[in-house]
């Protein structure tokens, strides 16, 4: 393998046609140039160029390897200037995830900040609860993630982005006479902080049997469909009150924070900017 600038310097050689030329033009003296030209052929074990008093003319192998050079040389200034682009964040790909709490809380904001500092930065964008959030950050299948802490999952870092109160709705029911309906659930390895304090506050007593859904949205659902009490956040946007004014529901004395997550060791500069990015809007 040569050096770039060997390369180079058989390139100029080629263009210049002239050896004093050629050294003045790459900043070298033409003994120097001659020496690394001979190193050049040696280590071929061929000539690259025949030189006579009328000037320098390459031979056969000469030409085919100053094409090569050239595409060597082409290649080389593109991975500088793709290193260079991926530092600026030109035509990188980042992958976040997010929680439908965190879409509506902090997602708008936060991205736009960060598409006006990287307007060339390609975003892939995943939903997900928690806990599948969490393995994706590990399997590295995202980038970083807006999530419901506390995380478990090791190697990762958060930064505490909003915090909301949670407010008990209650069943939605034609019927007057239905008995007290337990609380619509929520996994308990999705929201383990959550429905320990929910359990121990007997939020499921009653005789109908247990729902539950694995996002907020679908416990509106089933809540709305008569399945019993749901626990949500105060500001959730309900799809279904259009019709009628929101109620604020009654105080649990829970809240539910909302959090950016990303891989503890990954130190490259965009993460770390819509990291900055969120805590911002924050």
């Amino acid at each position: 393998m040569f050096a770039l600038g060997d390369y180079q310097a058989v390139i100029v050689i080629a263009d210049e046609a002239h050896f004093g030329r050629a050294a003045r033009r790459l900043g070298c003296t033409q003994p120097s140039l001659s020496a690394r030209l001979r190193r050049i052929e040696d280590a071929l074990d061929l000539r690259l160029f025949d030189r006579d008093r009328s000037g320098v003319r390459m031979t056969p192998a000469g030409e085919r390897f100053v094409e090569g050079a050239a595409r060597i040389i082409d290649a080389a200034r593109e991975t500088e200037n793709a290193a260079r682009a991926a530092q600026a964040g030109f035509g990188q790909t980042l992958r976040i995830g997010m929680t439908q709490v965190s879409a509506y809380q902090v997602m708008v904001p936060a991205l736009d900040a960060f598409r006006r500092a990287h307007p060339r930065v390609r975003l892939r964008i995943f939903e997900g609860n928690t806990l599948r959030l969490e393995r994706m950050l590990e399997r590295s299948e995202i980038d970083a993630a807006f999530l419901h802490p506390p995380l478990h999952a090791p190697g990762l870092s958060d930064a505490l982005l909003k915090e909301v109160p949670l407010v008990r709705h209650g069943a939605v029911t034609d019927n007057p006479e239905a008995v007290r309906r337990p609380l619509i659930r929520y996994p308990r390895t999705e929201a383990p902080v959550l429905m320990g304090n929910l359990s121990r506050r007997g939020d499921w007593d009653g005789d109908a049997p247990d729902v539950e859904a694995d996002t907020m949205l679908g416990a509106l659902v089933l809540n709305r469909a008569g399945f019993g009490p749901v626990v949500a956040t105060e500001d959730y946007p309900s799809p279904f009150e259009k019709a009628r004014a929101r109620s604020r529901g009654e105080p649990t004395g829970l809240s539910l924070q909302t959090a950016v997550a990303w891989r503890r060791l990954d130190r490259r500069p965009l993460v770390a900017d819509l990291v900055e990015k969120a805590r911002a809007i924050s």
